[in-house]
């Protein structure tokens, strides 16, 4: 789980700003702690702000730093757009990450600090909280002989081979640009093998142009999966009755005539795969033998017409809003059978705000048993409820002289019986457009009229 995520230098972060998901003196909603013999860790957090406040530069940094680590495994050759640009004191820093999170009853403080192609500085401790946190790695590039050099902590020194391989990885084995956290498989190091596969596995961040491409998987071979998204799409009132696949003939679909991808698929499936999964917009598709005929099975929903009769539909033919939500209950599947964080931007975006704050009442209610945490953005203010969400749970985002800054509800004290999105709509937390006076924009000067015929 994450418990904290620090950066600056990256996109409209200029100085250092911090995102923790640590609980404050608060007594409401306990069913929203998760706790641990060291620590006690929020399920939840809504960030809100203005367009343009850097919400987003929030999520991607996370994005980035996760893309460097698991797609990539190697910081980009050049930073210059990605860095703070409104200020030439940052041209020759480098962006810095900093996250602790927890995975698999461990808690973990990583570092990494780039600039065009080159890490300057990566460490991992197993923090301590209480007790002095303790060294796994540290890696310092120097200039001068333009290499790193590699730190490892004393209880993994001991042994010659693994002095031998840090030898190796200083001399020869490991690149500038590729961080040390992605040789868990050569190192074989537990510790540094558990950090590594929390961003591998358990942090989950959804863009509102993200689309769950293994929704067809899920529904074919995740036992549990089926009756969950049929539930919440009927407890939603989508109007979907029913969420399902079906069965498409490979010629069908495909065409008659032998094209690439039709011949690769039906050679993999004669050599006994049994199924392949295509991810792709509208929950991809899955190609498999069903009575020995090759088939293509894609995601489809039913809605009942005035006879009460089934009637089929496409994914593409539901509402942007029944669409968001089928990428959303994947998630919701997640959080509620494992201890992933997940990262929605623009959590809103084609939702109805009632159906929105009712997804989010019943994820954080006291009867289900969210394991995982859920970090959002968002505009919608009627998510602003002390009834829904504690204190130290909401989060606000703005720019001060075109640097995003980031701040908790909590620095303000509010009263627990305040409105409070009434507060913020009135601007006593900020985060809010700043629109000047509209009756200055002289709109009608700029309209044409025309002569009615």
């Amino acid at each position: 789980m994450l418990i904290r995520f620090v950066v600056s230098n990256y996109l409209s972060i200029g100085e250092m700003v911090e995102f923790n998901m640590l609980t404050g003196p608060y007594k409401t909603h306990i069913n929203h702690v998760a706790s641990s013999r060291k620590i006690k860790l929020l399920k939840a957090a809504a960030i809100y702000g203005a367009n343009g406040a850097g919400k987003s530069s929030l999520i991607k940094a996370l994005e980035t730093l996760r893309d460097i680590l698991v797609e990539d495994e190697r910081v980009p050759a050049s930073t210059k757009s990605l860095t703070y640009r409104l200020s030439d004191k940052y041209d020759k820093e480098p962006i810095v990450f900093d996250i602790e999170f927890s995975h698999k009853k461990k808690y973990f403080g990583y570092t990494l600090k780039f600039k065009d192609g080159i890490i300057l500085e990566e460490s991992l401790y197993e923090l301590g909280f209480a007790k002095e946190d303790k060294l796994i790695f540290e890696r310092t590039y120097s200039s001068r002989l333009s290499k790193s050099a590699i730190q490892i902590g004393d209880k993994y020194n001991k042994s010659e081979k693994n002095k031998l391989l840090i030898k190796l990885l200083e001399d020869n084995l490991l690149l500038n640009d590729k961080p040390l956290l992605c040789m868990y498989k050569v190192l074989k190091i537990a510790n540094i093998t558990t950090a590594a596969t929390w961003f591998q596995n358990n942090l989950k961040i959804i863009f509102p142009e993200s689309k769950f491409g293994g929704l067809v998987y899920a529904l074919s071979s995740v036992e549990h999966f089926k009756p969950l998204a049929n539930k919440m799409l009927n407890s939603f009132d989508t109007g979907v009755c029913e969420i399902g696949v079906e069965d498409v003939d490979f010629d069908d679909y495909f065409g008659k005539e032998n094209n690439k991808i039709k011949v690769e698929l039906l050679n993999r499936l004669n050599k006994g795969i049994e199924q392949v999964v295509i991810p792709g917009p509208n929950g991809g598709l899955l190609a498999t033998l069903v009575d020995g005929k090759a088939v293509i099975k894609q995601p489809c929903t039913y809605h009942y017409n005035d006879e009460n009769r089934k009637i089929h539909f496409d994914i593409t033919e539901e509402s942007d809003g029944t669409q968001r939500l089928l990428d959303i209950i994947p998630a919701i599947d997640m959080l509620l059978n494992g201890e992933v964080t997940i990262i929605i931007d623009e959590i809103d975006r084609s939702i109805h705000p009632k159906l929105l704050k009712d997804v989010i009442a019943k994820l954080l209610s006291s009867e289900t048993d969210l394991r995982g945490q859920i970090i959002f953005t968002t505009h919608e203010c009627n998510l602003l409820d002390f009834n829904l969400f504690r204190q130290d749970e909401i989060w606000f985002v703005e720019k001060h002289q075109g640097n995003t800054v980031l701040y908790p509800l909590t620095d303000f004290r509010p009263r627990q019986d305040l409105d409070i999105a009434k507060g913020y709509l009135k601007g006593r937390f900020g985060a809010i457009p700043f629109l000047g006076n509209l009756s200055d924009l002289n709109w009608n000067s700029n309209a044409t009229s025309e002569k009615r015929v």
